[in-house]
């Protein structure tokens, strides 16, 4: 049915569970495709808990378990980054060399450690598993469209937050935690999307595109900590001053980028966004009896 509330749910608990239950479903699904590389398998993987882990933090304020199943679901993701990281290494060297103006040739990629990314991808499956039967145990009974717009908000502030102090310290580190949370919001603007779809494509994009850029910013992180760790791995030659000098140059457009991007999407008082909120919803069940 979608990353969405339905007017076919029952009600919000209930479509809190049917949501859940529908994305550990598809991150089992793309964990198990054969018939795509492990790469992809991976990056299925991942973006489903991305979306789950949204979920409980939208449903937090009245949903007990929230905390542990989002450690629960953090740490099946982490279980897969290992090499993830190397291939987000070697794609976005070459993608900054092309910027550069220096393109290179990458050698041939080693196949790798194709049975343990087949065990890893096995494991989370095992635990996705796991997952989807305590589904049945969740107390889900109070939550409510204020619980939906609590966590909104709450999700909201703590991106303001890490906005404010990624700014101010500028550290890799600060602006990927900035990343996560308004990773976060992005996908809750989605869950809510039905809830308010003439008002929010507009804001979605924007916090959407944010995401990603703050992404790209991330690779760059990603690629010196391999070229650090063991060069080699990108099968490549590498030029290390030249390297350096165009990673610092990329870095600072995107950030003049996200900057730009973080007062459109983050402009908002999270209590005024709350407001405006739970105005949209305490209205939704009206337009859709009328669709």
């Amino acid at each position: 049915m979608g990353f969405h509330w339905s007017r076919t749910d029952s009600d919000i608990g209930a479509g809190f569970v049917r949501i859940a239950r529908e994305q550990i479903a598809k991150a089992i699904d793309g964990a198990r495709n054969e018939k795509e590389t492990s790469e992809r398998r991976v990056h299925e993987a991942r973006r489903r808990c991305k979306k789950l882990r949204a979920l409980f933090l939208l449903v937090r304020p009245d949903f007990d378990a929230w905390r542990d199943e989002n450690r629960f679901v953090r740490d099946c993701a982490r279980g897969l980054s290992a090499a993830r990281d190397i291939r987000v290494a070697g794609s976005t060297f070459a993608d900054l060399m092309r910027w550069a103006g220096r393109p290179v040739a990458m050698a041939p990629r080693e196949a790798g450690n194709t049975a343990g990314e087949a065990e890893a991808l096995q494991r989370f499956v095992d635990r996705m598993h796991e997952l989807q039967a305590r589904t049945d145990t969740w107390k889900v009974g109070r939550i409510s469209l204020d619980s939906l717009t609590s966590g909104l908000a709450h999700t909201y502030r703590r991106a303001r937050r890490s906005r404010r102090l990624a700014e101010k310290h500028r550290t890799d580190e600060a602006f990927h935690e900035w990343r996560k949370h308004a990773k976060y919001h992005w996908n809750q603007l989605g869950l809510l999307e039905e809830c308010a779809e003439d008002i929010l494509p507009s804001a979605y994009k924007s916090a959407g595109d944010l995401g990603e850029v703050l992404g790209l910013h991330h690779d760059l992180a990603v690629l010196e900590a391999v070229i650090a760790r063991s060069p080699a791995d990108l099968h490549a030659e590498v030029d290390a001053g030249f390297l350096a000098d165009a990673i610092e140059r990329r870095r600072a457009e995107l950030e003049r980028r996200i900057a730009t991007l973080g007062r459109q999407v983050f402009a908002e008082r999270p209590e005024a966004l709350k407001a405006r909120f739970d105005a949209y919803l305490e209205t939704w069940p009206a337009r859709e009896a009328a669709e």
